[in-house]
């Protein structure tokens, strides 16, 4: 209808048909059609629906797609079997807006909320190096996140190792701190998961599900690839950064503040600063929710504390000795060519346990190039110096008597004579 009114304005203000028909994009004889019209009607594919060569296949595609496959290749593949013969373009704009809506649907993640005591999110983050002043040396820094669900209450813990001995040991601390839940939602941590079964089970390191099953909570695993489920924790880490961090992270770079002084200012940060705060989702003081869920989470008092030390087994010399992390110790020759237990706890604490259980008495006798040595009662000699060098040359040296000119003249007249 707006053409046709254009059309016809135009032929009014005695616009000529060429100069209309390049105005609005028509061909001059549509133009002189519209023209001789009383009353606007369609002209040419106007009004008529255009089929797409690929409408056919529209319901074939829809079921591969239900089935998974989205790959354009293969579905082009498919249909020209089937008899299609246009151009994979066509399949592309079909098959684009399904993508993106099942993108959508995959990274949109829904809130929940559970109930008190009922879950914990846990999770690693690394916060650059920190400077250990006992070992002189700047080493990787890792933070220990733990987030109870229904109060969002915060224990945060940083270390320098990521095994599974620090990993149970700040279960521990977070346990004392705040409580332990019915259940513990991580991530695919290698620490926490060793791989899933055909149906999705997943496969737990044996140490770790010994101190589950001690502890009475049950592990539970994101799916892969969904690190959003766990979107509690994901936000306590980004709060850490953003509310911490800043605070400490100068005194860290400049080496003025280690992991051990570091902890306490965490501890003192979640007590006065993290878990004080009213929280952004529910809309509570954290203490007061806290506070709330607190008989619904179990307890370490009265539980014997779980080992967090390092179990290693080591097969003693013919001359009693054992090597273990670069350093030979010394044990008594009775226990030759015997295995023996390792146990080295997380602050460096070595204990030495026979088959029987007997702990045996050990001293350090060596150490490799890279680690300091240690002579158990043998004093080490002190390194000679450049003068304490020469003075033992000068020492060796042969005494010649100093005797007056004469001597020598009277020495050689005798030797004349005779």
């Amino acid at each position: 209808m707006e053409e046709w009114v254009t059309i016809r304005e135009l032929a009014q203000k005695k616009v000529s048909v060429s100069e209309i028909a390049r105005r609005t994009g028509h061909d001059r004889k549509t133009v002189r059609k519209v023209l001789a019209e009383a009353a606007p009607r369609p002209h040419g594919n106007a009004g008529k629906e255009k089929k797409s060569k690929l409408e056919p296949y529209r319901e074939y595609l829809l079921q591969r797609i239900e089935q998974g496959c989205l790959n354009g290749t293969v579905l082009l593949e498919e249909i020209t079997r089937l008899g299609y013969t246009g151009k994979i373009s066509i399949l592309r704009q079909f098959l684009t807006p399904i993508r993106q809506e099942l993108l959508r649907k995959q990274e949109a993640t829904e809130r929940f909320e559970t109930g008190p005591g009922k879950q914990a999110q846990v999770d690693w983050a690394s916060f650059g190096k920190v400077w250990d002043p006992g070992e002189q040396c700047w080493k990787k820094l890792f933070a220990f996140i733990f987030t109870l669900g229904y109060s969002r209450a915060v224990s945060l813990e940083f270390t320098t190792c990521c095994d599974l001995e620090h990993f149970l040991a700040c279960h521990l601390n977070a346990f004392a701190a705040l409580g332990i839940p019915e259940t513990i939602l991580y991530d695919n941590l290698k620490t926490a998961i060793i791989g899933r079964k055909r149906d999705g089970t997943p496969i737990l390191p044996e140490r770790f599900l010994e101190f589950a099953l001690f502890h009475g909570f049950t592990p539970r695993f994101c799916k892969p690839y969904r690190a959003k489920t766990k979107g509690k924790v994901e936000r306590a880490v980004s709060y850490v950064r953003a509310n911490f961090w800043v605070r400490v992270s100068h005194t860290v770079a400049n080496g003025q503040l280690d992991r051990a002084g570091l902890n306490e200012q965490a501890k003192r940060w979640a007590a006065e600063v993290a878990n004080v705060r009213v929280h952004g989702t529910h809309g509570e003081v954290v203490a007061q929710r806290l506070a709330a869920e607190q008989p619904f989470l179990g307890k370490l008092t009265g539980r014997p504390r779980f080992e967090t030390s390092y179990h290693t087994r080591r097969q003693v010399g013919r001359d009693g000795r054992l090597s273990y992390r670069g350093r030979l110790y010394q044990v008594a020759v009775d226990h030759a060519r015997q295995e023996v237990e390792v146990i080295e706890s997380l602050v460096g604490e070595l204990t030495i346990r026979a088959k029987d259980g007997r702990v045996l008495p050990a001293e350090v006798v060596a150490a490799s190039a890279t680690r300091p040595i240690y002579r158990a009662h043998v004093p080490e000699e002190p390194k000679p110096t450049t003068a304490g060098r020469l003075r033992v040359m000068r020492s060796a040296e042969p005494e010649v008597q100093v005797r007056d000119l004469a001597v020598y003249e009277e020495v050689a007249r005798a030797a004349s004579a005779g």
